[in-house]
């Protein structure tokens, strides 16, 4: 099986303090994968390593076949597109001019790009801001602006890092038919997100990621016989809680 993703041993520490600890994770191409965790688990931190914008300890890191390094890594930003939390925009570029500025740094060179643009900004309801400065955009808009931005420019695998934070029940439901058609072209996206049931929901193999760590690989199948008698909230559960009795905190109540 292709793998679009593939770490082994990853480490990353703050001031000593270790986030990600020897993390290991494979994630098959074309894949829609869901990492969930509490706060503080290392997502955002191994999201900012996959996109390049954090230096890890040690460790290994391959995207789409190729080992993340100073060679490759212009040719691997190349096929990732990603939506950060929060997202990053150029704050003083209107809505309009952050996307063309984003697709023209990807070389997206389609003849109907502009009708591109417009069909997307009208599908999630922010056509209205096209000419609004990005710094004067609401947290929601900001999100579905840099997902337009993100799918325009044909990624081979896209990171989404809380996709789905601040943004209206509607515009999630589109941004998910917008991720199955990826998955339908051959695009693996790898998702973050605290919403468990749209990542149930959505996704096709999820992670457990705690302190750190990956205490569980659940793929479709696996996933199926779990939920026969559980749902992901509930599997979530008992595995960061390992079997700590957290009643036991509030026997005073």
């Amino acid at each position: 099986m292709e793998r679009a993703l593939v770490i082994q041993n990853l480490t990353k520490a703050y001031d000593k303090e270790p986030v990600l600890k020897e993390l290991n994770l494979e994630v098959p191409t074309g894949n829609i994968f869901g990492l969930i965790g509490p706060n503080g688990a290392g997502k955002s931190t191994l999201i900012g390593i996959l996109t390049g914008l954090l230096s890890y300890d040690q460790g290994f890191v391959e995207i789409d076949g190729m080992p993340y390094s100073a060679e490759n890594e212009v040719e691997i930003k190349k096929r990732v597109a990603s939506v950060l939390q929060p997202p990053l925009l150029f704050e003083n570029f209107t809505s309009y001019e952050f996307i063309s500025y984003v697709c023209d740094m990807y070389k997206v060179s389609n003849h109907d790009l502009d009708e591109r643009i417009s069909s997307l900004m009208e599908y999630f309801e922010i056509e209205e801001f096209a000419q609004v400065k990005t710094k004067q955009l609401s947290s929601g808009s900001r999100k579905k602006l840099a997902f337009c931005a993100a799918i325009l420019t044909d990624p081979k695998l896209l990171f989404l890092d809380e996709p789905f934070e601040s943004v209206d029940v509607i515009s999630i439901g589109r941004m998910k038919n917008v991720i199955r058609r990826l998955k339908g072209k051959g695009t693996t996206i790898f998702i973050t997100s605290h919403i468990l049931e749209v990542v149930e929901n959505l996704c096709d193999d999820i992670a457990i990621l705690h302190k750190g760590k990956i205490l569980a690989y659940l793929d479709s199948e696996s996933r199926r016989e779990l939920e026969k008698d559980s749902n992901l909230s509930e599997i979530f559960e008992q595995y960061i809680e390992s079997g700590v009795d957290n009643e036991d905190r509030l026997s005073w109540l």
